[in-house]
């Protein structure tokens, strides 16, 4: 096929729809231009000549050393453009950050910007790091390295023709499953602010002033405390700083938190992130715009 026989970029982003890699059904749709990450498998395949599917690989999962690998059915140039785009994207938002951005916000950012209609589905920036029982201590969880908390900072001030169900999260559920007789001695001896005992997890574990145990009880009441606890004492500045202890961007090097790669303790962070991501929701203060 010659190259100026290949759709138009430009011409089809009037309609773009974002697909993640969480699970669920998906299908291709018939028009517009359709994002997919990493190869990811459709069950069905697009039926009209009006649809394009755009694949985006990170650098490394692709073998190259540019952080994203564009393809798709459109000209050599066109795919060049996109992909330096996503670049200047990609280092603005690791400013804000404080890490390299997932390739799924990348694009999102971008396509608010560029698309007449967005929709994104599969994709709530929040994946789980509650790690396998069994996993390897020296083994780490791919979603580790990206600053969650801080993407979905940045997703929920997004001002476009948006339509992302998955981003917005229901209020915690106040049945946890954990035993509450658990956590009952250790809440009698910490803030009332569960800020402050989240910040007092991290000076903990930088100073290596407790021991595992009892840090663990702190990540045990803080995942089973009432979300209105949470919301009583949230801030825009609490809820920037907590977003730096849930994300280490090179394990390969460093270990980080010692409770991302314990596999009990990251039983619970799920919970805490949850109610943080809430708050972040629920807040009345503006985030600065991208």
């Amino acid at each position: 096929m010659q190259a100026d026989s290949k759709p138009q970029l430009l011409s089809i982003l009037t309609k773009v729809t974002i697909i993640g890699n969480a699970n669920g059904e998906w299908q291709v749709p018939t028009d517009g231009a359709t994002f997919i990450f990493n190869g990811t498998k459709s069950p069905n395949q697009p039926n009209s000549k009006n649809s394009a599917l755009i694949n985006i690989s990170n650098g490394p999962f692709a073998g190259s050393n540019c952080p994203f690998v564009v393809s798709g059915p459109f000209a050599k140039n066109e795919l060049e453009s996109l992909t330096l785009q996503l670049i200047e994207v990609a280092e603005s938002l690791e400013k804000q950050l404080h890490c390299w951005p997932s390739t799924g916000l990348v694009t999102t950012v971008l396509m608010a910007r560029l698309a007449a209609q967005l929709d994104v589905k599969r994709m709530s920036l929040l994946p789980s790091l509650k790690r396998d029982l069994t996993m390897a201590s020296d083994a780490h969880l791919p979603c580790i390295v990206h600053n969650w908390l801080g993407e979905r900072r940045i997703a929920l001030d997004l001002e476009a023709n948006l339509n992302w169900p998955e981003l917005y999260l229901d209020p915690p559920s106040s049945d946890t499953g954990i035993d509450p007789h658990t956590t009952s001695n250790t809440a009698d001896l910490l803030p009332h602010c569960p800020f402050e005992s989240l910040a007092k997890l991290r000076q903990q574990t930088l100073d290596k002033t407790a021991s595992p145990q009892e840090m663990l009880a702190i990540l045990i009441y803080l995942a089973t405390s009432p979300i209105e606890s949470w919301l009583q004492h949230s801030s825009q500045q609490k809820l920037l700083a907590s977003e730096q202890i849930f994300f280490n961007q090179t394990p390969d090097k460093n270990s980080g938190f010692w409770y991302l790669n314990n596999n009990h303790a990251s039983q619970y962070l799920d919970g805490i992130r949850y109610r943080l991501a809430y708050c972040q929701q629920m807040s009345p203060a503006k985030q600065n715009r991208f």
